[in-house]
């Protein structure tokens, strides 16, 4: 249940600010980042899984490439926004939300999509390896992920952990909240090596997350997030 699990509580909290953060300045910019790796590739008339879809924000985008799009969530308050967000047309016909207990199960058979978005999501799941095994046994043969991780080499996320950690001892509102459930975080070298451990090969990376220009932002030592294509190979 989502109050036996802080990170879906603290989820389910900040539902109704989620689309004001993804229209700010720094998540369009960490958004365009990550669709950048999916190039002009054609997803018209694909099947897409968007595991930890949040309110559907990135799910609407990959539907607006022509994906029929299914969004699932633990936060029952993020799916309950994503379901109330108006889509027109044709749009409202590729988008299905539904709330999971966890994408460490994901309920969907062997080889159903044509592609996974996972959006910062694996920091805060228990099981980051089960977790890339169901969206291994669900993705077709050359199948595509698009994920985003924590960096670990980031300066930046350095610096917020610090602060997160000092401000925890003097408030019960400390600053960057969502560190005290956001616990996994990686190298490109070793997410490079957990992805092929699964039967996933990375096709293309990127580094983004920060709010800082995109010459400082793109670097492996600034930018928070690595954005990573994969693909199934077999």
């Amino acid at each position: 249940m989502a109050q036996d699990r802080p990170e879906i509580r603290f989820h389910d909290e900040i539902s109704s600010e989620w689309e004001a953060l993804h229209r700010s300045r720094t998540f369009k910019a960490r958004t365009a980042a990550m669709f950048e790796l999916l190039g002009n590739a054609d997803l018209n008339d694909q099947r897409w899984l968007d595991a930890g879809c949040g309110t559907g924000t990135l799910s609407r985008l990959l539907a607006a490439r022509g994906c029929d799009v299914t969004g699932v969530d633990a936060s029952p308050e993020m799916i309950a926004a994503a379901h109330g967000r108006p889509a027109d047309g044709k749009l409202a016909e590729l988008l299905t939300f539904r709330q999971i207990p966890t994408i460490a199960n994901l309920p969907f058979a062997d080889r159903s999509f044509d592609g996974v978005l996972c959006a910062s999501v694996l920091e805060y799941v228990p099981d980051v390896a089960q977790c890339l095994a169901q969206i291994h046994r669900v993705l077709r043969p050359g199948g595509l992920l698009l994920v985003s991780v924590p960096n670990r080499g980031s300066l930046l996320r350095q610096s917020y952990k610090f602060a997160h950690a000092a401000s925890s001892r003097i408030s019960v509102r400390p600053l960057f909240r969502y560190l005290a459930f956001s616990r996994f975080d990686t190298s490109h070298a070793a997410m490079q090596s957990l992805l092929r451990q699964h039967g996933l090969t990375m096709l293309a990376t990127g580094f983004a997350g920060s709010p800082l220009p995109p010459a400082l932002d793109r670097r492996p030592a600034v930018g928070t997030l690595i954005n990573i294509l994969a693909r199934r190979d077999d």
